[in-house]
């Protein structure tokens, strides 16, 4: 579906990836690491300066006009629309880029201007819709011609929470249809509902691309627990404990995963004491970002 082989451009150097056909794919990391590179080298708005991407098996620098109908890509700062048109005549202009059959296209566009709510806006010119009202109808757009492959850079910024809700249902429902989705953004929960696979681009290096879990493992691996004890406190010496801290009853432990579970943890722990109330907080994909920039802090002060 999409494959880098030793992709170089700008930041970018020496990215190799294939994501297959169905699999969605969030790409993240700090702003400057390449990520709206990627996704214009994906559509073929850029051409790499070294090595070779392959969109559907083809260049798509060279093919453009043929991908596009399999494609949906939607820039944070590349609009769609003509600003001095309504919303529907751009959609209607659309339409026949696609070359999509009336009935087709309406049954799309009904469907998903309902989903995204800008059915009250399509007499309006594009000029003059909010940010978040426009966003609504970009995402409109990508979608209507059914992509197999979608790109999406930071498709959440100006929506709300009901917004955010609709897209990442529809992309959830897509997905399972087989359509294959690479997106940016910085909502890294989102990120993490919606994709199967995570990127990790750090000053246009390559570090990590495979499952959530793999990656937390490597890039953020501390877990806290919060216990709310009812008994004494119990001796934590023989317990890999990074840091532990008692206020009152409760007390915080933090713990690599690698190295103890939480269950051999309260196993120890109920050995000696009682306990009232348990909470474990995993890491998440923010922290593997805060990780990775504290490392390039701590790099670039040795260099």
């Amino acid at each position: 579906m999409l494959d880098l082989e030793l992709v170089s451009k700008f930041i970018l150097s020496n990215i190799t990836v294939h994501i297959p056909k169905g699999i969605s794919v969030g790409l993240i990391g700090a702003s400057g690491a390449g990520k709206t590179t990627f996704l214009k080298l994906a559509c073929g708005l850029l051409s790499p300066e070294r090595g070779n991407v392959y969109t559907f098996g083809k260049n798509p620098v060279e093919n453009r006009s043929l991908l596009g109908k399999k494609m949906g890509c939607l820039l944070e700062k590349a609009p769609l629309f003509h600003g001095e048109r309504s919303v529907l005549d751009n959609f209607r202009e659309l339409q026949m880029v696609h070359r999509m059959p009336e009935t087709e296209f309406l049954k799309e566009y009904r469907r998903l201007a309902e989903c995204f709510d800008i059915g009250k806006q399509e007499r309006e010119l594009v000029k003059n819709l909010s940010f978040g009202q426009r966003r609504r109808a970009e995402l409109v757009a990508v979608l209507l011609h059914r992509p197999e492959l979608l790109l999406l850079d930071e498709p959440t910024t100006g929506l709300d929470e009901t917004a955010k809700t609709v897209l990442r249902e529809i992309l959830q429902e897509r997905i399972q249809d087989g359509m294959t989705v690479v997106m940016t953004s910085h909502e890294l929960q989102e990120v993490s509902r919606i994709c199967q696979r995570i990127m990790v681009l750090k000053q246009g290096t390559q570090m990590y691309y495979g499952e959530e879990a793999a990656l937390l493992r490597q890039y953020a691996p501390m877990d806290c627990m919060r216990l709310k004890l009812s008994g004494r406190l119990p001796d934590l010496e023989d317990l890999p404990v990074k840091q532990y801290t008692l206020s009152g009853e409760e007390l915080k432990l933090r713990y690599n995963s690698n190295h103890v579970t939480a269950a051999e943890i309260l196993e120890h722990v109920l050995r000696q004491t009682s306990v009232q109330e348990i909470t474990i907080k995993k890491p998440d994909l923010a922290e593997v970002i805060r990780n990775l920039e504290l490392q390039e802090k701590w790099e670039d002060r040795q260099s």
